[in-house]
């Protein structure tokens, strides 16, 4: 018995259901394997052991976290589009106690920021005219600020100016000396506290040195924008908040950097780290030991980039 009479079902919507099922299943049975096993997947997420996650699954731990510390690669598209879906389901699940954070502004601009947030500045235009934007901002960042404002999240500014991270990379924390009010509201409270013997830190020192720096501002110039964020991040976080990062992941991997100064400034924090890792191969992924995070982003590493 023929699974369809071409001249009585002229298309599938017309298709009985125990027809279309059977077609299924023949197609099913007569697919080669190989094809079944040649499926690329733009992106898998797996847990600190190495356990595949769903989306799902990833979203129920952030939602039990108190800041979820989202380490993206500033090029990779999936990075973005995730971090942007995870916000937009968090909101859906505590749209009153969703609070945003990103790397991308500093914390002179947030002033600015808010006045974009609240409509008073109209437009993307009008926005970089005001404040300096990251080259990549527009495809990468604004869909999620465009959100934020949309939904009305409150959004922070987080990272240290850029002006006063270059001087600290050049002269050291003498930089920071006599700096007035108005400018030390802008960074984590002086003296911030020194980190140098984390991973994080001591592995700078090498860069530094490839590109013919002294090796302890250089540090201290990172130390000043993890110690910034973390402060930005623990004075907005209330109890029943739930607070979202953006940031590179060198910020947050091993529970380093803004996770370790969030841990100096608000120790009962429960943090989620999520990092980025381009692989080869993402279905045999493993993660290292220790682990970088509690949950991989896994993205192939010809994926393309967006600068």
């Amino acid at each position: 018995m023929p699974l369809h009479d071409p001249q009585k079902y002229r298309t599938w919507s017309e298709y009985p259901a125990s027809l279309y099922l059977r077609a299924v299943r023949t197609l099913w049975l007569i697919l080669p394997l190989g094809l079944i096993a040649q499926d690329k997947p733009a992106y898998l997420l797996y847990s600190s052991k190495g356990k595949p996650l769903s989306y799902k699954q990833v979203l129920t731990q952030m939602a039990r976290a108190d800041v979820v510390l989202f380490g993206e690669t500033h090029n990779n598209p999936i990075a973005h589009w995730l971090a942007y879906e995870l916000v937009r389901d968090l909101a859906s699940r505590y749209p009153d106690s969703l609070l945003v954070g990103m790397e991308m502004f500093e914390t002179d601009q947030q002033e600015v920021l808010l006045r974009y947030l609240q409509g008073q500045i109209p437009t993307l235009d009008k926005l970089a005219e005001a404040i300096p934007l990251w080259p990549n901002f527009r495809t990468d960042y604004a869909p999620l600020v465009e959100f934020c404002r949309s939904r009305k999240i409150p959004l922070y500014a987080t990272n240290a100016p850029r002006a006063l991270a270059r001087a600290v990379g050049q002269k050291g924390l003498s930089a920071l000396e006599g700096l007035p009010p108005e400018q030390r509201r802008n960074i984590a409270p002086l003296p911030f506290p020194r980190l140098d013997t984390l991973r994080c830190y001591q592995q700078m020192d090498s860069l530094a040195q490839s590109h013919g720096m002294n090796p302890e501002p250089f540090r201290l110039a990172q130390m000043l924008k993890d110690a910034t964020m973390a402060h930005r991040i623990a004075q907005a976080w209330r109890p029943g908040t739930h607070f979202f990062h953006l940031h590179g992941r060198y910020h947050s991997d091993y529970h380093e950097g803004i996770a370790a100064y969030l841990r100096l400034y608000n120790p009962a924090l429960k943090v989620l780290v999520l990092t980025t890792e381009e692989v080869p191969g993402p279905t045999q992924y493993k993660p290292a030991q220790p682990p970088a995070a509690d949950v991989f982003l896994v993205v192939p590493e010809t994926m393309t980039r967006t600068h």
